[in-house]
């Protein structure tokens, strides 16, 4: 892996991080797509129980944008619904599915509307189109193909998170070259394309997106504090982004910037994002890195990494709950138990994602930690566990000196009953010197 960590742009250019062998330190893309499918998967089980959606349908960007539409507080959400969203008909590209539907147009109208331009109505390109919709449909398998031949491994990493592409007509686009939206996450559009290359730079653009729409519900990327931070303005156009924004751009634009460096015998279009890259990715770096404060910690490990800057102790990724910030008492007897209202699901990794639900109220869907993960797993629904058992489990388990896992098991239930997650009934054991 450290020989694949760096890669030379040009022979006088700064090198440039392999964004797949970082994001993969994060977590690998199938362990990551299967923690999202969790993430999904438990939201539906909130609205539709019972309805036990495929993997495929799970990944689907209108199934997804439905459940998404639920936990923002619509709460029409039905099965019915769900089955209904995904029925969009598509045609494969070189393993990508790329809508060809003649509905596609009012099936897509959300999609559409976030991402036209002021005065657009852009339509998608569909089988109606005839040998137009071909020679597209063909466009985008070579693309996809060519992706996968000048960077596979960067392929492979972004492309886990793409579940649908649609072609945008270009006369109706507005010049939208191409697009995502975070509302309906693993969905592309592009516009028509005349060449492989313009394809290959959409789906490195796009499909970066969709990898940080991944990490931002699965990893601690970004939280409140992102609403209230600085804006960045940019110097080549003095757009004003907000910060979720700006880092979506920076991510973007580092893997372009990567990818370009495969592309010397390819022609670029006027519009490609590809010569610039590189200095528009350092501009919004540098300024992110000063304000990487307002950063989730696994988005600053990656910032920093890929930046070059370096990291400290307390810089690194966050694993479990800081050991040593609670009062040293002794662990009591008693029992713990979920709280009424709580659900949960567990990812393949091991990491369990829970819902806390209230009558009346939105759900709130977050991860625990690892530690906190293993205390939960433990936890029947509606049952109770000695927290003796708990102990003698962790003890075996962790490998880890007695009073570490003392320290370990306090901050985790602290934790988990400060976020009303646990219930715990605690009988002291009686001081015998007192008797």
């Amino acid at each position: 892996m450290a020989i694949e960590v760096w890669q030379l742009i040009g022979s006088a250019a700064p090198a440039v991080a392999s964004p797949h062998v970082l994001h993969a330190v994060i977590a690998p893309p199938d362990v990551l797509v299967d923690e999202r499918r969790t993430l999904y998967r438990l939201a539906c089980e909130v609205y539709a129980p019972g309805t036990g959606l495929s993997d495929k349908l799970l990944d689907h960007p209108m199934v997804r944008y439905e459940l998404g539409r639920a936990l923002a507080g619509h709460d029409d959400l039905t099965a019915e619904i769900l089955v209904q969203a995904a029925q969009i008909n598509v045609r494969d590209a070189a393993g990508v599915d790329v809508v060809s539907d003649d509905q596609a147009t009012v099936k897509l109208a959300t999609a559409l509307r976030i991402i036209a331009p002021e005065g657009a109505r852009p339509q998608v390109l569909t089988e109606a189109d005839g040998d137009r919709f071909t020679r597209a449909l063909a466009l985008v398998g070579a693309g996809v193909e060519l992706f996968r031949r000048l960077a596979p491994k960067m392929a492979d990493d972004l492309l886990a998170h793409l579940d649908l592409l649609a072609v945008l007509k270009t006369e109706s686009s507005g010049g939208v070259v191409s697009a995502s939206t975070r509302y309906l996450p693993g969905l592309v559009l592009i516009e028509e394309p005349s060449t492989p290359i313009e394809v290959a730079e959409a789906l490195v653009h796009e499909c970066s997106h969709l990898k940080f729409f991944d990490f931002s519900v699965t990893r601690e990327f970004l939280d409140g504090r992102a609403v209230h931070a600085e804006h960045f303005i940019n110097s080549w156009s003095n757009a004003d982004w907000p910060l979720e924004q700006t880092f979506a751009a920076w991510h973007a634009y580092t893997a372009l910037a990567y990818f370009y460096g495969f592309c010397d015998s390819h022609e670029m279009s006027s519009v490609s994002l590809l010569p610039m890259a590189r200095n528009r990715a350092a501009e919004i770096g540098s300024w992110l890195l000063l304000h990487e404060e307002d950063l989730g910690s696994h988005a600053r490990w990656l910032l920093r990494a890929q930046q070059g800057a370096g990291y400290g102790e307390e810089q690194k990724m966050r694993g479990h709950v800081e050991r040593g910030s609670l009062a040293e008492e002794d662990l009591v007897d008693g029992h713990i138990q979920l709280a009424s209202g709580v659900m949960r699901a567990r990812a393949a990794s091991g990491r369990i994602v829970v819902a806390r639900v209230a009558a009346g109220l939105s759900p709130d869907l977050f991860w625990l930690d690892e530690d906190s993960s293993w205390v939960v797993s433990r936890c029947s629904d509606g049952g109770a566990i000695e927290l003796v058992s708990i102990l003698a489990a962790a003890a075996r388990e962790w490998e880890a000196e007695k009073d570490v896992v003392m320290r370990r098991l306090r901050a985790v239930l602290k934790s988990l009953r400060q976020s009303s997650l646990l219930v715990e009934r605690l009988e002291k054991r009686p001081d015998p010197e007192k008797d």
